[in-house]
Order: structure tokens, then C-alpha cells, then sequence
């Protein structure tokens, strides 16, 4: 199992004691908070880094905040809400913790964890801040639909640090195809809609959105792909400041690339488990599992018939 595997496995299983553990820190007489005003591409985010997160830690933070801010910019052309109220929590030692987005009054606004001691590599190889920020360009939905919205942060969060250079496509694409096996529908599969296990709603709602992605891809002679759905949901208004019908979100995006990949997926997926033939879809795009070996990266084949897809979606 790669490291961002098994955090994102131990985040997920453990997220209501995460998020415990933060309000711990913040109620068990936490530091006092500095604001500190950033501005990126003409967004703003509103940081408030603790008063005991010192010096040298808060200088590789505001590294890591502007770099996860600019690999979502680039996915999705701009910034999913401005300003951004992004709250960091001083945790002991060296990590990175406890993603979560919610609202306040309709404002959105990120938590996170943050160790006193963490270092640049820990900063630098954390997927965290991106996987909540993705979550800031898609509208609130019911909580039966969850899957959407983490599947579609677990799948983004990967292409737009790939996308910024942060880790290489061999990397990516070899860890989800060794991930992605989690999300399949198990014995007593409901749908999407019907099945909340862990690895049903993040893994299957990863796959869900990679067939879309590869889909709209094919249809639109490569073209077009899930990154130019989902910003034309946030052009038409919608960002995790507004809640719509998981319909109203699916129809808006295949509305910006012509096509009803997203509604007819859903349609198959949403009350039944739609079976999916991953061995043969990894093949179409020449992408091998992560080996077991530590290496650390799979090989890719640039001679698959969707090789062109995989490299136009991740590149």
C-alpha cells in the first residue's frame, strides 16, 4: 500500500476523531490565532496560523498554503470561492491532519491540523489541503450523495497536484489503479446512493468520477474532460457556498461539455452496482498498479489505446 494509500485510508476511517481531536486542541486553551491576508491570482485567503506555530514551521506553511492554492487554481482556472477562510490548528509533533470544510453562514471556510514540528518533506508530500479545497468548487448535496463529493476530491485532488508537478504521473496513476480496486461494489450493493462504506464513498465515487472523465475525453475527441465540467459548475454559480440537487450539479456539468456522461453514469450507478472491468479500462490506458517492490512509480505504456487520454487528463 503506497503512504497516501494508508493516510487517506486512516483519515476516512478515522475522520470523526480527527475532527475531534482538532476541537480538543481549539477548546483545550489552543494559542491565540494571527490573521495573515494572502493574495494569489487575484484571490484572497484569510489564514489564521496559531500563535505558537513558529518559526521556521509558519514559513514552509504559507509554501505549502499558496502551493496548494495554485495547483486547484490550475485545475480549475480560478480559485472556488474568495475569499477563503483557511483555519489551521496547532497539533503536537510533525503532521498534517484532519481535513475539513464546512460553512458558516453560507461562507465556506477549511480546517487543518498542523504539527509544531512538521518539516518541508511532510508539508510538501501532504495531499490534504488540495483534497479540501476540491471540495470548495462543488455545491453541497445530501449526505446520501457524499460519494460525489469525496470521490470527486479524492480524484482531483490527485490530477491537479500531477497537473502542478507536485508528484509525477507514473506516481499518480499507479496509485490510483493500486487504490481504485476499494471502490468496487461488494456483495449486497445498493448503488451509490444506497452503499456509505468507506471505500464505496471514496473510492467508488473516484471511479466513478475517472469514467466520466475518460468518457467525456473519447466523446470529445480529447478535447474536452471532467475538468471543463466542473468549471462550468462554478461558473454557473455553484461552489460549496450554495447546496443544489445532486441532479441540478450533474446536469450543469454536462452542460458545459454537450454531452450527459455525468446524469447517464448516475443513472446506472445511483441504485444498482454498475460493474466495472478495471483490469481492462487499466490496460486501455497503459497504466500498471504502484509495484510492491518500493519503487516508486508504475510503468506506463505509451502504445495503449487511451494513452493519448490518460496523458491529455493528468498533463
Amino acid at each position: 500500500m503506497s503512504r497516501r494509500t494508508f493516510v487517506l485510508t486512516a483519515l476516512a476511517a478515522g475522520a470523526a476523531l480527527n475532527t475531534g481531536l482538532l476541537d480538543t486542541a481549539q477548546a483545550a486553551g489552543a494559542p491565540a490565532f494571527r490573521m495573515q491576508r494572502l493574495q494569489f491570482n487575484g484571490f484572497v485567503i484569510n489564514l489564521r496560523v496559531p500563535e505558537g506555530l513558529r518559526e521556521p514551521t509558519r514559513a514552509l506553511a504559507l509554501l505549502w498554503v499558496r502551493r496548494s492554492a495554485d495547483a486547484v487554481h490550475g485545475y480549475f482556472n480560478r480559485f472556488p470561492v474568495d475569499p477563503l477562510d483557511l483555519r489551521l490548528v496547532l497539533l503536537d509533533g510533525g503532521v498534517v491532519r484532519g481535513g475539513f470544510t464546512s460553512v458558516e453562514e453560507d461562507a465556506p471556510f477549511v480546517r487543518v491540523g498542523v504539527g509544531k514540528q512538521t518539516s518541508h518533506a511532510q508539508f510538501f508530500s501532504d495531499w490534504i489541503l488540495v483534497h479540501e479545497m476540491v471540495h470548495l468548487a462543488v455545491p453541497r448535496i445530501l449526505r446520501k450523495h457524499n460519494w460525489l463529493h469525496e470521490g470527486l476530491a479524492t480524484y482531483v485532488e490527485g490530477v491537479a497536484r500531477t497537473r502542478a508537478g507536485i508528484v509525477s504521473a507514473a506516481v499518480f496513476w499507479g496509485e490510483l489503479a493500486s487504490a481504485m480496486p476499494r471502490g468496487l461494489p461488494q456483495e449486497g450493493d445498493q448503488g451509490l446512493d444506497h452503499t456509505h462504506t468507506w471505500g464505496r464513498t471514496y473510492w467508488g465515487g473516484a471511479m466513478f468520477c475517472l469514467l466520466a472523465d475518460v468518457r467525456i475525453r473519447t466523446l470529445s475527441n480529447n478535447q474536452l474532460g471532467l475538468q471543463h465540467a466542473l468549471q462550468g459548475v462554478l461558473a454557473a454559480g455553484g461552489s460549496y457556498a450554495v447546496e443544489w440537487p445532486v441532479e441540478r450539479l450533474l446536469q450543469t456539468a454536462d452542460l458545459a461539455t454537450g454531452h450527459t456522461v455525468l446524469m447517464d453514469l448516475y443513472a446506472q450507478a445511483k441504485d444498482t452496482p454498475m460493474p466495472v472491468d478495471l483490469p481492462a479500462l487499466w490496460a486501455e490506458l497503459g497504466v500498471s498498479p504502484m509495484p510492491s517492490t518500493g519503487k516508486d512509480a508504475a510503468p506506463l505504456n505509451d502504445a495503449a489505446p487511451l494513452a493519448q487520454v490518460r496523458r491529455a487528463i493528468a498533463s
